[in-house]
């Protein structure tokens, strides 16, 4: 027992062992689903004029100033997908900037709240550029464009 005890070795690579599952298991939970604040089975349409957008992580966001029927103004916060996966779709930090006028179509928040989870951004001048939650359509589209390159290239034209 002693041999065991005494082995630094054994007990630092326990102790990394266990600090690595740690941190894989948090990783885990750190990950949320649209779902959970989002209902998936009803879309909404919101316009209005940006007033802030964050290209950050875990999703970027849009807020937009409303419109509403009595003449003011509410605030709005749209949630995309992650600023790595969009960058990779070739967006930019300055995609949309203050006083651009879009239209956003998303998921309503559960909560009741001003909030919509993304599925795609229309310009005003109806040019639509993606960027929602689980784009699947417009990952499919860049790998279609990615292999026709490929395919070009192969093929020597």
């Amino acid at each position: 027992m002693k041999g065991i005890i005494g082995n630094g070795h054994l007990i630092r690579t326990l102790a990394f062992v266990a600090v690595a599952a740690l941190l894989a298991t948090s990783a885990g939970w750190a990950h949320h689903n649209f779902a959970a604040h989002y209902r998936q089975d009803e879309m909404i349409e919101v316009s209005g004029v940006v007033r802030e957008f964050r290209f950050v992580n875990p999703h970027v966001r849009v807020y937009l100033d409303v419109a509403t029927d009595g003449g003011g103004t509410e605030t709005w916060m749209a949630e995309g997908d992650a600023s790595v996966a969009l960058r990779r779709s070739g967006w930019t930090e300055d995609q949309l900037m203050p006083g651009d006028s879009v239209t956003i179509v998303g998921n309503p928040a559960r909560s009741g709240a001003n909030m919509l989870g993304w599925e795609s951004v229309r310009l005003a001048d109806g040019t639509d550029i993606g960027g929602g939650d689980g784009r699947v359509g417009e990952r499919a589209r860049i790998i279609d464009g990615r292999l026709a390159e490929y395919r070009l290239q192969r093929d020597g034209q």
